[in-house]
This record gives C-alpha cells, sequence and structure tokens, in this order.
C-alpha cells in the first residue's frame, strides 16, 4: 500500500514538473529580431526602436532608437549616415499632437512613456502615447525628412508588448507612427499563482501545528519554535521575488501578505500558549 502512494505521489510530481516545463516553453514570448517589410531588407532605410527595460513604478518604457540606412541612402551619399537625427513625438489617437521629444541622434538611449496602473498587478497592462517617428539627414538649411519604415525589435523578460504601426497627416508630409501596449506574459502570471499558493501553505501549516498542539493531540516541540520564526521571516522575501514586485501597499500587501504575517504571528502566540501549558503540567 505505501510502495503505491509512494509511487503515485512521486509520478504525480514528475508530471507537474514537466506540465510546468513545457507550459513555460508555450507561453514564453519570443525575441522579436528585426523584421523588414521589403523582400531586400538592405533597401529599405528604417528606425528600428530596440526594448531594453521597463518600470512599471514609474510608467517609464526604455528603448533604443537606432537608423538601418538603406541601399539607396548609401549610393547616393556614404556620409549622410554621419548626420541622421530622429525625432520622436507623441500624438493623440485622434492626431492631435500632444509634444516633441528632443531629437536624437541615431544609436541613442531615450525613455517612453507607458501609461498604467502597477496596483492592479499582476493584471496590469500599459499603453504608450501613439509616437511619431521621423528622420532628417543633415544640419540647418541643408536639413532634409529621409522617408523610413518603423521597426519594433527586442524583448522585455515577462512581458508581452504588441506594436501598432500607422501613418499620420501632420505638416509638412505624413509620418510613420507606433504604439506600445505591454501585459505580463503567461509565464509570468504562473510564476506569481505558483508564489501566492506558496505564500498561503505557510500559514495554514502553521496553524494546523499550533491548533493541534495547543488541543493536546500532538506533542510540544520546541524545535518546532524555530520553524515559526523562518516562516515569519520567509513571507516578505518571498513577497518580493514576485515579478515585476507591485508597489507597497498593493492590493496583495492588504489582502494576502498582512493576513499570511498575522495568521503566521497568531500561530506561533498560540504555540507559545501551548509550551506554557506543557511547562505548567510537568
Amino acid at each position: 500500500m505505501w510502495r503505491v502512494i509512494v509511487f503515485t505521489t512521486v509520478g504525480a510530481v514528475i508530471a507537474l514538473y514537466l506540465a510546468s516545463v513545457l507550459g513555460y516553453h508555450a507561453t514564453t514570448d519570443t525575441y522579436r529580431d528585426f523584421s523588414f517589410t521589403e523582400a531586400a531588407p538592405e533597401t529599405e532605410t528604417s528606425v528600428i526602436i530596440r526594448l531594453r527595460q521597463f518600470d512599471t513604478l514609474q510608467n517609464s518604457l526604455s528603448v533604443d532608437v537606432l537608423v538601418h540606412p538603406g541601399r539607396d541612402m548609401l549610393s547616393k551619399d556614404p556620409q549622410a549616415v554621419d548626420n541622421l537625427t530622429i525625432r520622436l513625438s507623441s500624438w493623440t489617437a485622434s492626431g492631435e499632437l500632444i509634444y516633441l521629444h528632443a531629437d536624437v541622434s541615431s544609436d541613442a538611449n531615450t525613455t517612453l512613456i507607458a501609461v498604467g496602473d502597477p496596483d492592479n498587478w499582476p493584471l496590469d497592462s500599459y499603453t504608450t502615447d501613439v509616437i511619431g517617428v521621423e528622420l532628417f539627414s543633415g544640419t540647418g538649411a541643408a536639413r532634409q525628412a529621409v522617408p523610413a519604415g518603423v521597426i519594433v525589435a527586442g524583448h522585455i523578460n515577462g512581458w508581452n508588448i504588441a506594436s501598432e504601426n500607422a501613418t499620420i497627416a501632420s505638416p509638412p508630409a505624413p509620418q510613420q507612427t507606433l504604439r506600445l501596449t505591454l501585459e505580463r506574459s503567461s509565464a509570468a502570471l504562473s510564476f506569481d499563482i505558483g508564489l501566492i499558493l506558496v505564500l498561503l501553505a505557510l500559514p495554514a501549516a502553521a496553524l494546523f501545528v499550533a491548533t493541534q498542539t495547543l488541543a493536546g493531540r500532538l506533542k510540544f516541540l520546541p524545535p518546532i519554535m524555530t520553524w515559526f520564526a523562518a516562516m515569519l521571516f520567509a513571507v516578505i522575501p518571498l513577497r518580493n521575488l514576485l515579478p515585476g514586485a507591485p508597489p507597497a501597499g498593493a492590493w496583495i500587501d492588504q489582502l494576502v501578505v498582512l493576513w499570511v504575517l498575522l495568521a503566521v504571528a497568531a500561530a506561533m502566540i498560540m504555540y507559545v500558549v501551548a509550551w506554557w501549558r506543557s511547562r505548567r503540567a510537568d
């Protein structure tokens, strides 16, 4: 009988582990390489927005802005790549200009604002403004607009990022636009759920041992006190392990973490009462 239970338990654990591995590979977003719309990429000049890092508390999305010079640009003036400038601008969905970003040179890092509420973790989502992208060559009076496509590349771990490309009519000429939406990946959500279940298991185990000991069904064991203390101090580190840890005071702190701490502390007090009773009985 015990062999059946042991083999069944081991088999279930192995199956669960394999399912988690397969689920991770199935839900993880793949890295997005540079993808060109033309059959021959060297003929198309493009501005590449390469994703770097996202800070939910600051609503800031860090990106690299790069230029891929096409064959036509290089054949007309090979020195043109030395005087390229990129202008980003923020627009409303209805086509109204909000503000202009500072001009940046090729291969520069900049920050975009992606608006969302981090308190909605782990179901929070963030969206940028409609970002206009213009490429210029030259300086001063010789400055000219250069037609260029817009490409989004790269990946931010734990996030699914959707890009929406369009064209907006703005003087002196229509310009390419980009809008990014960020949502947490399924793999990150699965990890969040797993850690929350671990957090809930701590007070359940502590209260079970404490109530059984207080009722006299289990013998008081002094080393268990260190076990309670270890669980108490493990709660906050486990909370901070959550991917994209939500801000302090978010719903998980009020509805989960606080009650886990109170339950573990209550179990610890109950065990101290059981110790006091056992001492008086002796």
